[in-house]
């Protein structure tokens, strides 16, 4: 049984298709704001980092982005932000350039 799972294993190496390598684990962003009267955001600093510095400058980009919306929610933003961050992403990995 072993041996069978191990060489089906070997043969799935030569199936077409995307490769994807994961290299490390990514750790929780923390994102701090300061919001002015309007529900805008006047500073945001990283509590925790990503351990990317281009992804942590870029969600606090996002969140201030965001908090600029009609509906400044706290929910409203994080939607908001959470939908920006996830189509960078993608983007990324699909090799094409994103902006918040």
């Amino acid at each position: 049984m072993i041996v069978a799972l191990g060489l089906a294993l070997l043969g799935m190496q030569d199936a077409p298709g995307e490769e994807i390598v994961v290299t490390g684990k990514a750790r929780p962003l923390q994102v701090r704001v300061q919001l002015d009267s309007k529900r805008r955001v006047r500073a945001c600093a990283i509590a925790q980092s990503s351990g990317d510095e281009t992804f942590d400058r870029l969600t606090c980009e996002t969140v201030a982005a965001c908090s600029r919306e009609e509906d400044r929610s706290h929910k409203a933003v994080q939607a908001c932000t959470q939908a920006r961050m996830t189509a960078v992403l993608n983007d990324q990995f699909s090799g094409e350039d994103a902006k918040p």
